[in-house]
């Protein structure tokens, strides 16, 4: 285990994770990451936070003269802030077992490698944690657990909750994370832009629609209708993921090279030759290059996921009422909504109140309450699906005010056709995915130096060397 733990440290350290949202893309998690997510900024390197015991909730400090101390960590400074609110919850309803957590917040790589080094030793490690969804496997090799099994606390409600991104988090039988979003997948269409090329969002049902339509949007106004990364991996992603495409199958096995996966990269091709879409300004979906072009019009739509509405409200505040949320085109009947999550929320196995910890996490991310709070808080689809339609999800907040209210009733046409992604299926992963973000991306529609299966062979090749 412990020879495992070591190489995956290396590889945890070289490689990238996907999800910026709830955790770490390269510029951002997720989040993400994996991740970057609305409100959910990862700490960069040189600005990590103090420990918590300077950001403890002051009514938590003050009820807590038994108080059981209780460690989390993060690489998202917003998930602090909800874990200490979170505290101040519990200890109001649990007067008799109050919880102090003290929380330190890391850049998203160093914590990572700093959990892999202290759950490899046997020493060191928090109660509580947070795992980039990319990084994930890393933890699940081997035969030793490193963290808690939670089944006590989801299987009783299990029907309440998507089932596809819990078991992201399962392994063996059991589950070791809990997420804080779903991470749907979502077109974010500029209305004002369609308008002008006579094109509804409505009408765009197949991603050749979406092709027609950004010829007409060409035509009209001169402007692409999409964008596509070349530094990082979401449209690319979600686009092979709704053929079920993916770098791993459900065992483990490399099929980055899949037919599936180059037909997504030929038609982003086509797309970027005919003008119809271009590369993403500063590579990627979370950049400032990228937050000024869409919010002067640049592109008239963007392929991310549902988190990502904090982004356009922190960012690109001009274009509130203008975004329109939709499903994602489809590829045919037989498409799939992958979804994947971005930060999943652990008990580590050298928690001494493994018990109180976990009921804590449940109330905190999947009660009623927590999940709320996780939409009108964190600006997240909840994993608590069975609130979707409760009045909760649908009061004012700066969403419903910048995309308007019928938010999750976009969602919730989705729902039956969510798709578990295999993020958590091996742990080579994150190198997968860098080699995606940074190289196959940028070769293929930027330098257009390999065609889409030529740069696909070569990452499976270098994927199984590295195995």
């Amino acid at each position: 285990m412990k020879r495992k733990m070591a190489a995956l440290l290396l590889s945890s350290i070289l490689a990238a994770s996907l999800l910026g949202g709830c955790g770490g893309t390269s510029s951002e998690p997720a989040a993400d990451d994996q991740a970057s997510v609305p409100s959910e900024e990862p700490v960069q390197a040189g600005k990590e936070e103090m420990p918590a015991e300077t950001q403890e909730d002051g009514e938590t400090t003050q009820a807590t003269g038994e108080a059981t101390q209780l460690t989390f960590w993060t690489y998202v400074e917003q998930h602090t802030e909800f874990m200490q609110d979170a505290v101040t919850v519990w200890n109001e309803k649990h007067p008799d077992e109050p919880i102090a957590l003290s929380t330190e917040t890391y850049p998203v790589d160093d914590m990572h490698s700093k959990l892999l080094i202290t759950l490899q030793s046997g020493d060191g490690a928090p109660d509580i944690v947070d795992v980039n969804v990319a990084r994930f496997s890393d933890f699940m090799q081997g035969d030793t657990e490193v963290f808690v099994p939670l089944n006590d606390i989801i299987e009783p409600e299990k029907e309440s909750f998507l089932e596809p991104v819990l078991d992201i988090y399962k392994y063996n039988g059991n589950y070791y994370g809990i997420e804080y979003h779903v991470g749907a997948p979502i077109m974010f269409y500029n209305t004002e832009i369609l308008d002008q090329a006579g094109v509804k969002a409505e009408d765009i049902v197949t991603w050749d629609d979406l092709h027609e339509a950004g010829k007409k949007v060409l035509e009209a106004t001169g402007k692409p209708i999409i964008t596509f990364e070349v530094n990082d991996s979401w449209s690319y992603y979600i686009m092979a993921g709704e053929k079920k495409g993916d770098y791993f199958d459900e065992n483990g096995n490399c099929i980055i090279n899949s037919k599936e996966n180059a037909e997504v990269l030929e038609f982003m091709l086509s797309m970027i030759e005919d003008g119809t879409a271009v590369t993403t300004p500063g590579g990627g979906f979370h950049t400032e290059e990228y937050y000024g072009y869409m919010s002067q019009g640049g592109a008239a739509s963007m392929l991310e996921c549902l988190w990502y509405m904090g982004r356009f409200t922190d960012y690109m505040p001009e274009l509130s009422g203008k975004i329109q949320v939709a499903a994602p085109p489809v590829w045919d009947e037989n498409s799939v909504y992958p979804v994947f999550g971005g930060t999943g929320t652990s008990v580590t196995t050298q928690c001494e109140h493994p018990d109180l910890a976990s009921r804590f996490l449940a109330e905190a991310k999947i009660s009623v309450e927590g999940a709320e709070k996780i939409w009108n808080v964190l600006g997240f689809d909840p994993l608590r699906w069975d609130i979707w339609e409760s009045d909760a999800m649908k009061a004012q907040n700066k969403y419903t005010d910048y995309f308007g209210s019928d938010i999750f009733d976009v969602v919730l046409g989705m729902k039956d056709q969510f798709h578990p992604s295999n993020i958590t299926a091996s742990p080579q992963f994150s190198l997968a995915n860098s080699l995606v973000a940074t190289d196959i991306m940028f070769r293929v529609l930027n330098e257009q130096s390999a065609t889409p299966q030529e740069a696909l062979d070569n990452a499976a090749a270098e994927i199984e060397s590295a195995q």
